[in-house]
C-alpha cells in the first residue's frame, strides 16, 4: 500500500487506477532494463510519458513477434531444404528457388539472366544492365535512321541509274537520231573553245600582273595602324569643324549678308552687356547700407 495516496485509502476508484498505473511502470521499467541492459536513464514520470512508452512497447512486442515468426519459418524452410539435399545430392537451394517461383518469376528471371549474358555482365548489376540497355537502345535508333537514310539515297541512286541506262540504250539504238540543232551546237562549241583558248594567254599575263604588283607592294600590320591613327585624327578634325560650323548656324548663306548679321549681333550683345552692368549697379547701390549724417 505504499504506492497509495492519502487519497487513495477513502476512493477506491482512485486506488484501483492508481494500482494499474504501478503495474503499468513496473511494466515498463522491466522493459526498459531489457532494452537499456542496466538501469535506465530518468525521466519524467506522467500519464503522457506512460501511454506513449506503452504504445512503444507493445509495437516493439508485435515487431519482435513477427521477427521471430520470420525466423522460425527461414530455419524451418533451412531444415526442408537440407533434408531435401541429403535425401537427393542432385537437389540445391537453386533448385528449390527455382521451382518455387511464380511463371512470371522464371520469365523476369530468365530474362534478366540472358542480358546479363548477353550484355557481357558476370555480376548480375540491374543499373548496369538497364544503362547499357539503353545505351543499345539508342545506338539503335540511330542505327534505323542511318538505314532509312541509306535506303532513301539507294533508291535515289537507282532512279539515276535507270534513266541513265535508259538514255545509253537510247544513244546506241539504230532508231535513235539526233536533234536538227545537233551540228550547229557542236560547232558553236567548239568556236567558243578556240577563242577561250585563243585568250587564255593573255588572261593568264593579267593575272602575273596583278600578283606582282600585290606582292611588290605588300601591306603591313604597322601600315594598317598609320593609316587607322590618320583616320581617328581626321575624325577629331572633322568633329572640330563641325562644332565651329554649328556657332555659324542661322547666318545667311551670302557672305556680305552673314558679315551684318553677325555685326548686328555684337552689336546687340555690347548692349545687353551695358544693360546687365547697370543693372548690377543699381542692385549694389539699393543693397549698401546708407550713411546717417551726424
Amino acid at each position: 500500500m505504499a504506492h497509495l495516496t492519502p487519497s487513495a485509502i477513502f476512493s477506491p476508484s482512485v486506488a484501483r487506477q492508481q494500482l494499474a498505473a504501478a503495474k503499468d511502470w513496473n511494466y515498463i521499467d522491466s522493459w526498459l532494463c531489457t532494452k537499456f541492459g542496466k538501469t535506465p536513464p530518468p525521466f519524467e514520470r506522467n500519464n503522457d510519458t506512460l501511454k506513449a512508452l506503452l504504445a512503444l512497447a507493445a509495437l516493439n512486442e508485435s515487431a519482435d513477434e513477427e521477427r521471430e515468426l520470420l525466423t522460425r519459418a527461414e530455419a524451418k524452410a533451412l531444415q526442408e531444404v537440407r533434408a531435401d539435399e541429403e535425401a537427393n545430392p542432385n537437389y540445391s537451394l537453386l533448385t528449390f528457388l527455382e521451382e518455387s517461383l511464380t511463371r512470371e518469376g522464371q520469365a523476369s528471371l530468365e530474362a534478366l539472366s540472358e542480358s546479363s549474358v548477353v550484355l557481357n555482365q558476370p555480376v548480375v548489376d540491374v543499373e548496369k544492365i538497364a544503362s547499357k540497355a539503353l545505351s543499345l537502345q539508342v545506338t539503335s535508333l540511330d542505327l534505323e535512321q542511318a538505314n532509312n537514310r541509306v535506303a532513301i539515297l539507294e533508291r535515289s541512286l537507282s532512279k539515276e541509274l535507270e534513266c541513265i541506262t535508259s538514255l545509253i540504250k537510247e544513244l546506241e539504238s539504230d532508231d535513235y537520231q539526233p536533234s536538227s540543232d545537233m551540228i550547229k551546237q557542236t560547232v558553236d562549241y567548239q568556236r567558243k573553245s578556240k577563242v577561250l583558248a585563243s585568250k587564255l594567254p593573255e588572261l593568264q599575263d593579267r593575272v602575273n600582273s596583278l600578283t606582282g604588283g600585290v606582292d611588290a607592294s605588300k601591306i603591313t600590320v604597322q601600315d594598317i595602324k598609320t593609316e587607322e591613327d590618320k583616320f581617328r585624327n581626321m575624325m577629331t578634325t572633322v568633329k572640330e569643324l563641325e562644332s565651329q560650323l554649328k556657332t555659324y548656324h542661322g547666318l545667311p548663306q551670302d557672305t556680305d549678308l552673314a558679315r551684318l548679321e553677325l555685326e548686328r549681333l555684337r552689336v546687340e550683345l555690347r548692349d545687353l552687356i551695358r544693360q546687365r552692368d547697370t543693372m548690377f549697379e543699381g542692385l549694389v547701390e539699393k543693397e549698401s547700407p546708407k550713411k546717417i549724417r551726424s
